[in-house]
Protein backbone atom coordinates (compact mmCIF):
# COMPACT_ATOMS: atom_id res chain seq x y z
CA UNK A 1 0.00 0.00 0.00
CA UNK A 2 3.02 2.47 0.99
CA UNK A 3 4.76 1.71 -2.63
CA UNK A 4 1.25 2.65 -4.48
CA UNK A 5 1.19 5.71 -2.46
CA UNK A 6 5.00 7.09 -3.02
CA UNK A 7 4.51 6.03 -6.89
CA UNK A 8 1.22 8.01 -6.94
CA UNK A 9 3.33 10.87 -5.63
CA UNK A 10 6.45 10.37 -7.37
CA UNK A 11 4.02 11.06 -10.55
CA UNK A 12 2.29 14.21 -9.03
CA UNK A 13 5.74 15.06 -8.20
CA UNK A 14 7.34 15.25 -11.86
CA UNK A 15 3.68 16.56 -13.45
CA UNK A 16 4.59 19.41 -11.24
CA UNK A 17 7.86 19.98 -12.19
CA UNK A 18 6.72 19.58 -16.35
CA UNK A 19 3.82 21.92 -15.42
CA UNK A 20 6.57 23.98 -14.41
CA UNK A 21 8.81 23.75 -17.24
CA UNK A 22 5.75 24.24 -19.77
CA UNK A 23 4.56 27.12 -17.93
CA UNK A 24 8.54 28.44 -18.22
CA UNK A 25 8.12 28.08 -21.67
CA UNK A 26 4.83 29.69 -22.55
CA UNK A 27 6.44 33.01 -20.34
CA UNK A 28 9.18 32.58 -22.56
CA UNK A 29 6.84 32.46 -25.68
CA UNK A 30 3.60 33.51 -25.34
CA UNK A 31 2.85 32.46 -29.03
CA UNK A 32 3.13 28.63 -27.42
CA UNK A 33 0.11 29.22 -25.14
CA UNK A 34 -2.12 31.10 -27.63
CA UNK A 35 -1.02 28.51 -30.08
CA UNK A 36 -2.01 25.77 -27.88
CA UNK A 37 -5.51 27.79 -26.80
CA UNK A 38 -6.23 27.70 -30.47
CA UNK A 39 -5.42 24.19 -31.33
CA UNK A 40 -7.56 23.30 -28.40
CA UNK A 41 -10.49 25.16 -29.46
CA UNK A 42 -9.97 23.62 -33.10
CA UNK A 43 -10.33 20.19 -31.79
CA UNK A 44 -13.65 21.27 -29.72
CA UNK A 45 -14.73 22.80 -32.85
CA UNK A 46 -14.25 19.42 -34.55
CA UNK A 47 -15.64 17.83 -31.87
CA UNK A 48 -18.93 19.56 -32.24
CA UNK A 49 -19.09 19.81 -35.87
CA UNK A 50 -19.29 15.95 -36.05
CA UNK A 51 -21.94 15.81 -32.89
CA UNK A 52 -23.88 18.77 -35.02
CA UNK A 53 -24.14 16.67 -37.91
CA UNK A 54 -25.42 14.02 -35.94
CA UNK A 55 -28.05 15.67 -34.83
CA UNK A 56 -28.72 17.54 -38.38
CA UNK A 57 -28.85 13.56 -39.81
CA UNK A 58 -31.61 13.00 -36.87
CA UNK A 59 -33.50 16.27 -37.85
CA UNK A 60 -33.80 14.90 -41.60
CA UNK A 61 -34.85 11.74 -40.81
CA UNK A 62 -37.55 12.64 -38.54
CA UNK A 63 -38.63 14.89 -41.22
CA UNK A 64 -38.89 12.09 -43.49
CA UNK A 65 -40.39 9.77 -41.49
CA UNK A 66 -43.30 12.85 -41.11
CA UNK A 67 -43.61 13.62 -44.47
CA UNK A 68 -44.19 9.62 -44.84
CA UNK A 69 -46.44 9.06 -42.10
CA UNK A 70 -48.59 12.47 -43.44
CA UNK A 71 -48.83 10.99 -47.33
CA UNK A 72 -49.85 7.30 -45.41
CA UNK A 73 -52.59 9.19 -43.24
CA UNK A 74 -53.87 11.13 -46.55
CA UNK A 75 -53.82 7.31 -48.23
CA UNK A 76 -55.87 6.01 -45.07
CA UNK A 77 -58.21 8.79 -44.77
CA UNK A 78 -58.92 8.23 -48.67
CA UNK A 79 -59.51 4.96 -48.63
CA UNK A 80 -61.58 5.26 -45.37
CA UNK A 81 -63.87 7.32 -47.15
CA UNK A 82 -63.99 5.42 -50.18
CA UNK A 83 -65.12 2.36 -47.75
CA UNK A 84 -67.85 4.86 -46.14
CA UNK A 85 -69.04 5.54 -49.56
CA UNK A 86 -69.28 1.57 -50.67
CA UNK A 87 -70.51 0.46 -47.25
CA UNK A 88 -67.37 -1.35 -46.40
CA UNK A 89 -68.07 -0.81 -42.63
CA UNK A 90 -65.91 -4.04 -41.44
CA UNK A 91 -63.27 -2.08 -43.40
CA UNK A 92 -64.15 1.47 -42.80
CA UNK A 93 -63.71 0.16 -38.77
CA UNK A 94 -60.11 -1.16 -40.00
CA UNK A 95 -59.40 1.96 -40.97
CA UNK A 96 -60.61 4.45 -38.34
CA UNK A 97 -58.34 2.29 -36.40
CA UNK A 98 -55.38 2.51 -38.69
CA UNK A 99 -55.75 6.53 -39.07
CA UNK A 100 -55.68 6.94 -34.71
CA UNK A 101 -52.41 5.37 -34.90
CA UNK A 102 -50.95 7.22 -37.53
CA UNK A 103 -52.29 10.22 -35.96
CA UNK A 104 -50.70 9.15 -32.82
CA UNK A 105 -47.44 8.63 -35.20
CA UNK A 106 -47.31 11.85 -36.38
CA UNK A 107 -47.92 13.71 -33.90
CA UNK A 108 -44.95 12.12 -31.75
CA UNK A 109 -43.03 12.40 -34.81
CA UNK A 110 -43.59 16.31 -34.55
CA UNK A 111 -42.46 16.62 -31.19
CA UNK A 112 -39.95 14.58 -32.00
CA UNK A 113 -38.92 17.01 -34.77
CA UNK A 114 -39.70 20.32 -33.02
CA UNK A 115 -36.83 19.40 -30.69
CA UNK A 116 -34.80 18.14 -32.80
CA UNK A 117 -34.53 21.29 -35.01
CA UNK A 118 -34.44 23.19 -31.46
CA UNK A 119 -30.94 20.84 -30.97
CA UNK A 120 -30.03 21.77 -34.71
CA UNK A 121 -30.29 25.42 -34.13
CA UNK A 122 -28.64 25.20 -30.61
CA UNK A 123 -25.88 23.31 -32.10
CA UNK A 124 -25.39 25.47 -35.02
CA UNK A 125 -24.93 28.67 -32.59
CA UNK A 126 -22.63 26.95 -30.36
CA UNK A 127 -20.75 25.89 -33.44
CA UNK A 128 -20.76 29.75 -34.27
CA UNK A 129 -20.04 30.77 -31.28
CA UNK A 130 -16.64 28.47 -31.15
CA UNK A 131 -15.71 29.72 -34.37
CA UNK A 132 -15.89 32.90 -33.22
CA UNK A 133 -13.67 32.43 -29.82
CA UNK A 134 -11.22 30.46 -32.16
CA UNK A 135 -11.06 34.02 -34.15
CA UNK A 136 -10.53 36.09 -31.74
CA UNK A 137 -8.10 34.21 -30.21
CA UNK A 138 -6.34 34.05 -33.55
CA UNK A 139 -6.31 37.62 -33.70
CA UNK A 140 -5.50 38.21 -30.11
CA UNK A 141 -1.73 35.95 -30.51
CA UNK A 142 -1.31 38.46 -33.50
CA UNK A 143 -2.29 41.49 -31.49
CA UNK A 144 0.14 40.22 -28.42
CA UNK A 145 2.79 38.98 -30.93
CA UNK A 146 3.38 42.35 -32.75
CA UNK A 147 3.41 43.97 -29.25
CA UNK A 148 6.32 41.60 -28.29
CA UNK A 149 8.33 42.21 -31.41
Amino acid sequence: MANINFFARLGNLWKGFVSIWLEDAEKRNPAIAYQNSIDSMTEKFGRLRNASAAIIRRRQELEQRKEKREQELAAVRNQLEQAMATDQDDLGAILVQKEEQLVAELDQVTRDLTKAQSDADNAKNALLQVKAEIDNLKAEKDRMLAQFE
